[in-house]
């Protein structure tokens, strides 16, 4: 039988969004902030990142700061591309357009550069606990983390051995969370749908800037909550995982129970 494909979900394609690396231009946005080049002259995998720690016991540590890191990428993706796009509206014939406009872009600029803030300080928490050079570019990690849903298999796991309230927690918890990262992806998606035809609209004189601005900056909202809320479901994962693998277990083994091969 021939294999039959499945198109991807909603988190999933907002993901690969959020993972596309900037181009030069975009990635630049102002004489100050890291180059496209810098950005991404150090790629990163998670395995590389655990074994180059030599530390098993900071595991926990090294793959949460690695999933922040990963998000800080797709928040500086999408925040360029924030304004990038605000840049591309013409005011329309109201005489107040071009003041809520610059209003708007020099906004989305302020929030391009928290992000990159945010991106260099979580950089740093993650080179300290890789241990990697010092002064050396800064990591940009390649693994993605898990959009689908993750098979505890806790029963199986935990029927001859104790697990603590907590992980029982998560183990009740990571459906939900799921869910979650699923329907705040499919939010992202329509906002993106909505800015389209606010603009459409507007192009054509149909529509006011208030509408325009508004919908872009429900989008930016969905985007930012779709990468904190798939950053949690990844950090209860990685959770998860170190209180079923003890520091006996190899690296790769613990990395292939985090992100999909």
């Amino acid at each position: 039988d021939a294999a039959v494909s499945t198109p991807p979900t909603d988190a999933a394609t907002v993901l690969e969004a959020a993972s596309q690396p900037l181009e030069p231009p975009a990635a630049a946005g102002s004489n100050s902030g890291p180059t496209s080049e810098s950005l991404y002259s150090r790629p990163l995998p998670l395995l590389e990142a655990l074994q180059r720690s030599g530390d098993r016991s900071r595991r926990l540590w090294i793959t949460q700061a690695y999933w922040k890191v990963a998000a800080d990428f797709g928040q500086l993706r999408f925040a360029a591309e924030a304004v990038g796009r605000l840049d591309l509206i013409a005011p329309g014939r109201d005489p107040r357009d071009r003041g809520l406009l610059d209003v708007a872009i020099a906004a989305a600029r302020a929030d391009l550069a928290d992000v990159r803030a945010g991106l260099v300080a979580d950089q740093q928490q993650l080179v300290d606990l890789v241990r990697l050079p010092i002064g050396g570019p800064l990591p940009w990690p390649v693994d993605r983390p898990l959009t689908g849903p993750y098979e505890t298999h806790f029963a199986a796991i935990f029927s001859t051995r104790p697990a603590t309230g907590r992980v029982r927690a998560i183990d009740r918890m990571l459906p939900s969370r799921h869910q979650a990262v699923e329907a705040r992806a499919a939010a992202v998606l329509a906002a993106d749908d909505a800015v389209a035809s606010a603009e459409a609209d507007h192009a054509r004189g149909g529509r006011p800037i208030e509408s325009v601005l508004a919908a872009h900056q429900m989008l930016r909202r969905q985007q930012r909550q779709f990468l904190e809320t798939l950053a949690a479901y990844n950090l209860e994962i990685a959770e998860y995982a170190m209180a079923v693998a003890d520091v006996t277990v190899p690296d790769e083994q613990f990395v292939s129970m985090l992100i999909e091969s």
